[in-house]
């Protein structure tokens, strides 16, 4: 099972040098984003194990794995609350980057 939101902002990444209300709104805009695309995406009961984090970007540029798990935080909140389960249950398997220059993408991948 698999559920695609669109990459989250780059004033989440730890090494960001951002205003905190800017942080605090992106934050929210992540967990309320990834909430109704998993609501939509996910069938009502559906509970999970383990995740992949599975980026999409328009170009092949080095990127740093630790910043974006730490990016995906506030989705992986929105997607607990829409299947009412907490995110300490899940086991992380790693992160994954791959070139898609139509559509880029942050894919949480479940087990």
């Amino acid at each position: 099972m698999k559920i695609t939101v669109p990459i989250p902002d780059k004033v989440l990444s730890p090494n960001a040098r951002a205003h905190y209300m800017r942080v605090a709104a992106a934050k929210k805009n992540a967990k309320n984003t990834a909430f109704y695309m998993a609501v939509q995406q996910v069938l009502p009961g559906m509970k999970f194990k383990s995740y992949r984090l599975h980026y999409f970007f328009k170009d092949k540029r080095n990127r740093d794995e630790d910043n974006f798990v730490a990016m995906a935080k506030a989705t992986l909140d929105g997607i607990a609350k829409a299947v009412k389960q907490d995110d300490s249950e899940w086991s992380f398997k790693g992160v994954e980057f791959a070139i898609d220059k139509e559509k880029p993408r942050l894919e949480v991948v479940f087990e």
